[in-house]
């Protein structure tokens, strides 16, 4: 029988990869390639949240998830959390396509 904490630390580690895979999902579509780092607030046994950073061509931006939106994505990303990834993309690629324009010129 499974521990009532595994079970929570499991839900917390699944929604956090889900968060990672549906950023490296839209830097794609954004033709970008970058990596996303996690850190965690609190107790490594029982994290409060996280700190996710993305990190593509010499940019980075970050966005912060309490626990509970973290768990949340366990089955699938959405709510806050998708509105803050896509606005977090989106600001990442208008950088870079700013910078890109700027160094043709």
């Amino acid at each position: 029988m499974r521990m009532e904490g595994e079970q929570l630390h499991e839900e917390f580690e699944t929604g956090l990869k889900k968060i990672s895979h549906e950023i490296k999902s839209r830097l794609v579509l954004q033709g970008l390639f970058g990596t996303i780092t996690s850190d965690r607030s609190g107790p490594h046994e029982a994290p409060d949240g996280a700190k996710v950073e993305i990190h593509a061509k010499g940019k980075t931006v970050g966005m912060s998830f309490d626990r509970k939106q973290i768990e949340g994505c366990s089955l699938r990303v959405a709510g806050a959390v998708l509105v803050s990834v896509l606005a977090r993309v989106e600001e990442l690629s208008v950088a870079i396509r700013a910078d890109s324009a700027d160094t043709r010129s």
